[in-house]
């Protein structure tokens, strides 16, 4: 599984770590690539994907492993094969053919990685219906196995969220509730961190803060966009995606409208 170790580490360094910097960004540029955008705007969808039932008895499924469309056409399966749950399936090799409820693994673990990125399902709900299929898998197996580590890699304990000054304005605190209820983002903090800095430098009362303009502080914003790779959909990239467009707007159009 040492594959899926190299792929994370790239797709971790797909954003700009420096976004709570003190020299704001020359210009405005597009926060997040074309693809990942269209996610992170995408509205949620009905229907989640139903994954209780009895235990799995580890018998291969007869029925086809449906196509994964990420980056083409959309379809019931579309989500980034290099994220976590993706490498778990090429990880776990003939047991993602393994019959569950009438159909492969694979078709069942990647509509629940393709409601998670299309915002049908939360990521914090995501990890919890890994886990229940994961429980339904045969104990020792590859399938098993693969899954739960794909999950301790994307999932954290609950926890308090970080706090903000006082004078933080509501879009902004809801913003920080929002990000630290990813479980991605629990487990390494680096959008609430970055937006921790921001909020003390513009709304602290420590010598040498001062209020960023609206302008700025929208673009500072934007760069927490840029922090993940869009393989992390699978596991709540396009949550964040979505957390902070909603800030954004919000936040700016109560500005406008005072």
């Amino acid at each position: 599984m040492g594959g899926r170790g190299a792929s994370m580490g790239r797709s971790g360094g797909g954003g700009s770590p420096g976004a709570s910097g003190s020299g704001g960004p020359a210009e405005t540029k597009p926060a997040v690539a074309a693809t990942e955008q269209a996610e992170a705007e995408k509205p949620a969808a009905e229907g989640k994907t139903s994954v209780a039932g009895p235990p799995v008895s580890g018998e291969m499924s007869q029925a086809p492993v449906l196509e994964n469309t990420w980056g083409g056409a959309r379809s019931e399966i579309n989500f980034h094969s290099d994220g976590e749950i993706g490498m778990a399936l090429q990880s776990m090799g003939g047991d993602a053919r393994m019959d569950v409820d009438g159909e492969p693994l694979a078709n069942v673990v990647g509509r629940l990685a393709t409601d998670v990125a299309t915002g049908r399902r939360t990521a914090a709900e995501g990890v919890e219906a890994y886990k229940e299929l994961r429980d339904r898998l045969p104990e020792g197996s590859e399938a098993r196995g693969c899954l739960n580590l794909a999950i301790s890699r994307i999932d954290a304990p609950p926890s308090p969220a970080p706090a903000v000054p006082g004078g933080t304005p509501e879009p902004l605190k809801a913003l920080m509730q929002d990000l630290h209820s990813v479980p991605i983002v629990r487990r390494d903090g680096r959008e609430t961190q970055a937006l921790q800095d921001l909020l003390n430098k513009s709304f602290g009362d420590q010598p040498g803060d001062s209020k960023m303009g609206v302008g700025r502080l929208v673009r500072e914003l934007k760069q927490l966009q840029g922090m993940r790779h869009e393989s992390e959909g699978d596991a709540g990239k396009f949550d964040v995606d979505r957390s902070i467009a909603k800030a954004i707007n919000a936040f700016d159009s109560r500005t406008r409208s005072t």
